[in-house]
């Protein structure tokens, strides 16, 4: 496999406690990557390990092609890692986190934090600080965030997670157009998600260490 994203013989652990080793699996451009398994198998422990986070215990990441290198600014410009702490000030108005957290992630083309927001249904709450949004509506920040994004490559923490069914179907789309521009997307994931390519399937509790 020369393009997209390559992990062979992984182990992680937590602590003294081997949460899974010989994991390996291949993501091309278009294509994505549904993790799954029961709680505590290591799903957000292998996604901060492949975005450099965290380091294994052995293993290897590729990324088209050649060794990952965690500190190399290509690395940096090609991932983008969003956990269940996405990072996101309560203090500050949605708009503002938005415009922040845009230029961090180096997403200078994007549209205006106000017309993202806008877009996922949140135009009325722009202004309003994060702290005070609900669950599903931080989740949608979120959502934002990702549709300003111009990374190739997604790892995402349970995105979904809060959404109603109108939230669901964002996240479907901007997967959808993600893919179809040649992105690539590892999620973890407890439920099903509205995309419309069948995603490579991996689950953490066949890999599972003692």
């Amino acid at each position: 496999m020369t393009a997209g994203i390559a992990v062979s013989g992984l182990a992680c652990a937590a602590g003294i406690r081997t949460l899974f080793s010989g994991l390996g699996f291949e993501v091309p451009p278009g294509d994505w990557l549904a993790l799954t398994g029961p709680n505590g198998t290591g799903k957000t422990t292998l996604l901060r390990a492949v975005a450099g986070l965290v380091r294994p215990i052995a293993g290897e990441v590729r990324w088209n092609g050649a060794p990952r290198r965690v500190s190399s600014p290509e690395w940096h410009a090609a991932c983008l890692f969003q956990g269940h702490a996405a990072g996101w000030k309560d203090n500050l108005a949605a708009g503002e986190n938005l415009r922040l957290q845009r230029e961090l992630d180096g997403a200078d083309r994007a549209p205006p934090p106000a017309e993202l927001l806008a877009w996922v249904g949140l135009a009325r709450q722009a202004k309003l600080p994060f702290g005070r949004l609900s669950a599903g509506q931080r989740r949608r920040v979120s959502l934002a965030r990702l549709a300003a994004s111009q990374r190739p490559l997604w790892l995402l923490d349970e995105p979904a997670t809060a959404l109603d069914t109108a939230g669901q179907t964002l996240f479907g789309e901007l997967l959808d157009a993600h893919l179809a521009r040649g992105g690539i997307a590892i999620v973890a994931t407890h439920q099903r998600l509205p995309v419309s390519s069948a995603p490579i399937e991996l689950s953490l509790g066949d890999y599972a260490g003692a």
